[in-house]
């Protein structure tokens, strides 16, 4: 290695070893101001008091296209069709249940005139085959809230008087407990938590969850006003046969008095003819 350097070059130096004094001097500042200080502290910035920053807001949703939208929708459609199937279902096999016969149609009025002023929210089967042929219900939780309020009302109009009154009441609690018990059975939960996010995601995006651009055109109709031949909405003998030729409807409550009322109506044959 010596061969390496020259001497001619004044690669090579030659020095002495270093006395006790030199040594000192050369790592005094080292060993005793550098080495023997305390580092500084580095929790200063720690120690001062932070500024409070607002909460982040969450990053916006990706905005669907068109045709993700459109997508979306069909998707979510096919899976509300199969839940209108099974409510349809449902409500159909309670229709055709004598005991519940009952509350398959509307109160009259007629019938009942106080009716309306006891019960503020009539509800009857009737009325929920219409809301499911109109896609108002996303749920089967929906569905089981008007078959509470069919329960609901039979109760609250009925009170625990006499016989009567205590078979509607036993009726409409039946009627309620067969439902769940149909719907805790047959509908899958998956199926059911589907739906659910279905509804969700239809609030966030700003639909109106009453309505549904796939529910069927002109579905309702104005109903058919009974006619006599011959006969003039003036003469009051006309009025009288209209109201003798009208066809009786019945009840979804019986009449105040509590006695079951059951008459043959177009509704009834209608339920029956969905009888295979």
């Amino acid at each position: 290695i010596k061969e390496l350097f020259i001497n001619d070059y004044e690669e090579v130096f030659k020095i002495h070893l270093p006395s006790k004094d030199e040594r000192r001097m050369f790592f005094e500042d080292l060993v005793v101001n550098q080495a023997a200080k305390p580092p500084a502290s580095k929790n200063n910035a720690a120690r001062q008091p932070l500024e409070v920053l607002p909460v982040a807001p969450p990053p916006k949703p990706r905005q669907l296209t068109e045709e993700e939208i459109r997508q979306l929708e069909e998707q979510e459609e096919d899976t509300l069709r199969e839940l209108r199937i099974f409510l349809r279902d449902v409500t159909h096999r309670l229709a055709v249940d004598r005991r519940f016969r009952v509350f398959t149609k509307p109160v009259d009025p007629e019938e009942v005139p106080d009716y309306d002023a006891v019960i503020k929210q009539p509800m009857d089967l009737s009325a929920v085959l219409s809301k499911i042929d109109l896609h108002q219900y996303l749920t089967a939780g929906d569905f089981l809230k008007d078959i509470d309020l069919i329960c609901s009302n039979a109760l609250e109009y009925n009170p625990d008087k006499d016989p009567g009154d205590r078979l509607i009441r036993h009726r409409a609690c039946t009627l309620r407990d067969t439902a769940y018990a149909i719907v805790r059975e047959e509908l899958d939960e998956d199926f059911e938590q589907r739906c659910e996010e279905i509804q969700e995601s239809r609030k966030k995006r700003g639909m109106c969850c009453s309505s549904s651009k796939y529910a069927p055109s002109y579905y309702h109709v104005m109903p058919k006003q009974n006619s006599v031949p011959g006969c003039k909405k003036t003469d009051p003998k006309c009025n009288e046969k209209m109201k003798m030729s009208a066809a009786p409807v019945d009840s979804s409550t019986p009449r105040s008095n509590g006695k079951l009322h059951f008459i043959q109506t177009f509704l009834e044959k209608v339920l029956k003819s969905m009888i295979p």
